[in-house]
């Protein structure tokens, strides 16, 4: 099976999309709702899942032998935002309110870590 790389560059705008809604839907959830709810939660899920999704047609580029020439920011950056995401469930809960406000704290972090993946990704495949 081969996979183009036009894939990984749509499925990376879906990623910036749902790290963005991530951000705004915890932000809500943080700050005017003091909960993390099932909104929250569903599009916090939704992020993670296009994340998964990307970084494996990313590993299946460079099976292909595409994509060498990236910088390991790059593929770091990617990583690293699912791992934000992940780190989320390993913290501590001690309230609605402190759940809702360590989820928008990572998705924050995971949307730098995506940002700049995608710039980074998209100054080299320029070349």
């Amino acid at each position: 099976m081969i996979v183009q790389p036009q894939l990984h560059l749509m499925v990376g705008v879906l990623v910036l999309l749902t790290s963005l809604a991530a951000v705004v839907t915890t932000g809500r959830g943080a700050f005017r709702l003091k909960r993390f709810g099932r909104t929250e939660h569903g599009v916090f899920i939704a992020a993670q899942i296009v994340l998964m999704l990307q970084v494996m047609i990313g590993i299946k580029l460079l099976d292909q032998g595409m994509g060498t020439l990236q910088k390991y920011v790059h593929y770091i950056g990617g990583a690293g935002a699912l791992g934000l995401l992940v780190l989320y469930y390993w913290l501590p809960k001690t309230s609605e309110q402190s759940s809702a406000r360590q989820a928008l704290g990572v998705s924050v972090a995971s949307l730098v870590f995506v940002a700049l993946a995608f710039f980074v990704g998209g100054l080299y495949a320029r070349q």
